[in-house]
């Protein structure tokens, strides 16, 4: 981390949003290169699938909130996901505008090391922390989203529904 003349940590770094923010990043940064070395994935294409295996059958949009992509980025890895064979997609049933995604056998068992991986990922990130400290941070972060959701009012209403199913 970056110092002042005087030794102090910049002002940014006092705040949680910004070390959130920085902690996320350097966590993309250590995935993306841990994905495509162990699955040959991109960070996008690993989160779409691990997505999609997560809920059977999912929609663009789901995908989309689920991956933390935008729309229009989760459509694209989708289709790329759906041209190498890993995720086949049908019209829904319910509204035939929509697509539903889900795995292929391939892609089953292509989730399933993408799945090894962010198992991993996730025990290598926590590994600094004991076993109730791990637990507890797990809890923060729950009461931290549902917060800032409830915040958030009018800017991310889709959020809300989602994550209240």
């Amino acid at each position: 981390m970056a110092t002042h003349d005087n030794g102090a940590p910049p002002a940014l770094a006092r705040y949680f949003t910004y070390r959130l923010n920085t902690l996320n990043k350097i966590n993309d940064l250590i995935s993306q290169s841990v994905y495509l070395t162990k699955t040959g994935l991109t960070l996008a294409e690993s989160r779409c699938l691990a997505a999609v295996g997560a809920f059977q059958k999912a929609t663009v949009n789901q995908l989309a909130l689920e991956a933390n992509l935008d729309k229009s980025h989760a459509s694209r890895t989708a289709q790329s996901l759906v041209d190498r064979g890993w995720v086949e997609k049908v019209s829904s049933e319910a509204d035939a505008r929509c697509v539903v995604l889900s795995l292929t056998p391939t892609g089953r068992t292509l989730w399933k090391k993408v799945m090894q991986q962010v198992e991993l990922r996730n025990q290598a990130l926590l590994a600094c922390l004991a076993p109730d400290e791990q637990e507890q941070l797990l809890d923060m972060f729950v009461r931290m989203e549902a917060h800032a959701l409830a915040q958030s009012g009018e800017v991310a209403p889709h959020r809300l529904k989602a994550r209240r199913r």
